[in-house]
């Protein structure tokens, strides 16, 4: 069976302004983040303007074995890899109509980063028991990021699947900000369950 998919695709508006935000958002935390990790190396004895109380700090999770995944910073990472999304969404303001295997490439690659957002969550809530804020802002732009540009990239053939999944995810395109709500809303409740100290200093607040 031939592919029937478009070889070139032009996003939707929405959807760069989606990138552009998020990605920033994104690299904001990043930045913040290595910001926060140079100060540290600098002066090793003094707080962080971003640990707060005992449930949210940044010096534990920078600190921490899961704060270097790949023998570096995670921020560092995120340095590297937030700008992609800024461009693709730059490239969808601008109506460039990019070759199918590019979105194929940058869903691929934001699924790579969700996996690795996913799994810091994990251990910061479950192993560590704290929240760096910081990481908290680029948990909540991957989530916003990634499953609308999915059901998009599914609906518009940027991503291979049955002709049926196409045409539903085409049709139901708003599941994308449902799923990004609905993550988002676990992980906030699953934080507040596991650690409840935070509850109590945010209403100490």
């Amino acid at each position: 069976m031939s592919d029937t998919r478009p070889a070139h695709i032009a996003a939707p508006i929405w959807l760069g302004v989606v990138l552009i935000v998020t990605g920033l958002l994104g690299l904001l935390g990043s930045f913040s983040l290595s910001v926060e990790r140079i100060e540290l190396l600098l002066n090793p004895e003094e707080a962080l303007s971003c640990d707060l109380n005992p449930f949210l700090s940044c010096s534990g999770a920078i600190e921490s074995e899961q704060g270097e995944l790949f023998g570096f910073p995670n921020p560092f990472l995120g340095l590297m890899t937030f700008p992609a999304p800024i461009i693709m969404g730059a490239l969808t303001l601008g109506r460039v109509a990019m070759p199918r295997w590019v979105w194929t490439t940058f869903s691929i690659g934001v699924l790579g980063g969700m996996a690795i957002v996913l799994f810091l969550a994990q251990q910061s809530v479950f192993v560590l028991g704290f929240v760096c804020p910081w990481c908290f802002l680029v948990w909540m732009a991957m989530y916003t990021m990634s499953f609308p540009l999915w059901v998009w990239a599914f609906g518009a053939g940027a991503i291979p699947a049955p002709a049926g999944l196409r045409r539903t995810a085409a049709r139901f395109s708003s599941w994308g900000w449902v799923l990004s709500l609905a993550l988002a809303v676990v992980v906030v409740v699953t934080i507040m369950i596991v650690l409840p100290g935070i509850p109590r200093y945010l209403f100490a607040f």
